[in-house]
């Protein structure tokens, strides 16, 4: 082989090694913090651009750690079975008013705790007038890609995704810049970065280089990623377990955090355990 492909081979080869090394899953490996049962449950201040205005609303996300059957793709009920891998999932909501209606969707992605590879991501949507529904699974190193929307000409269809070595998705990014080694004080690195996949219409999966850059201070972490959509901004705790307290989208949405928990979620199901647990100080994270 020609020296000059052989160079071009290497140089691709590490940069691929180092955008790789810059995520790690041993934020998602920690069972002190994972491996309680409890999730964690943040509740942020939202203005969610839609339609071209800020719509004061709040969003939830859920983090918890749980056994998984890659065979269907769901979460098992015996975690002793010998194909079950442990997973940790993050439920994005959203309750966004929008006049006379109400638009709502909720991203489900899950990674793999032994190697932080997203294994699958999942959407509803309705915004009043009709419902989506897409899935995403892992097979190898492609997702097979399904949608069934209200849309005419994208009723319903399935294909396949390549996905480039350390290729990200967009909505992975709330967790994903919790998983950067922030070993040193600053850094910058580039990933394979696909758009959002929360719209109600059929996705265009195209992936395109970011930058993503961070700077550490004595209390927070602040990580950019640039990309062709424009800047996000993430403001991070410095310390584990690196939690977003702020988030600036491209598009101009803005979620703040206004209150965390670490708690059994699925205790607090009756009428009026809302106010008791955001009452509880023994299931908050400090401020």
């Amino acid at each position: 082989m020609d020296r000059t492909v052989w160079i071009v081979l290497f140089v691709v080869l590490i940069g691929q090694s180092a955008a790789s090394a810059q995520f790690t899953p041993a934020f998602l490996q920690n069972n002190s913090y994972w491996g309680d049962g409890k999730a964690e449950l943040n509740i942020y201040d939202a203005q969610i651009l839609q339609d071209g205005q800020p719509r004061p609303s709040e969003a939830l996300h859920i983090l918890v750690r749980e056994a998984f059957d890659p065979k269907q793709f769901v979460r098992t009920d015996d975690a002793k079975r010998p194909e079950t891998i442990a997973v940790l999932k993050m439920n994005q909501i959203l309750h966004v008013p929008t006049g006379l209606s109400v638009w709502q969707q909720m991203h489900t992605s899950f990674w793999r705790v032994d190697d932080a590879r997203l294994w699958k991501f999942s959407l509803t949507s309705n915004d009043s007038v009709g419902n989506t529904y897409k899935e995403a699974r892992r097979a190898g190193e492609q997702f097979t890609y399904e949608f069934h929307t209200y849309w005419d000409g994208m009723a319903e269809g399935k294909e396949n995704i390549a996905l480039p070595p350390n290729g990200i998705f967009y909505d992975e990014l709330p967790l994903r810049v919790r998983l950067i080694d922030f070993s040193k004080p600053s850094g910058q690195f580039e990933i394979p970065l696909a758009p959002t996949t929360i719209t109600s219409t059929k996705d265009n999966v195209v992936f395109k280089t970011a930058k993503v850059s961070f700077t550490s201070t004595a209390r927070t972490i602040d990580v950019s990623v640039q990309s062709d959509a424009g800047s996000d901004r993430f403001i991070l705790d410095r310390d584990f377990p690196f939690l977003l307290r702020e988030w600036t989208t491209a598009n101009g949405s803005h979620f703040k955090l206004k209150r965390s928990l670490k708690v059994a979620y699925e205790n607090y199901t009756k009428a009026g355990d809302r106010e008791r647990a955001l009452a509880d100080p023994m299931l908050r994270h400090p401020d």
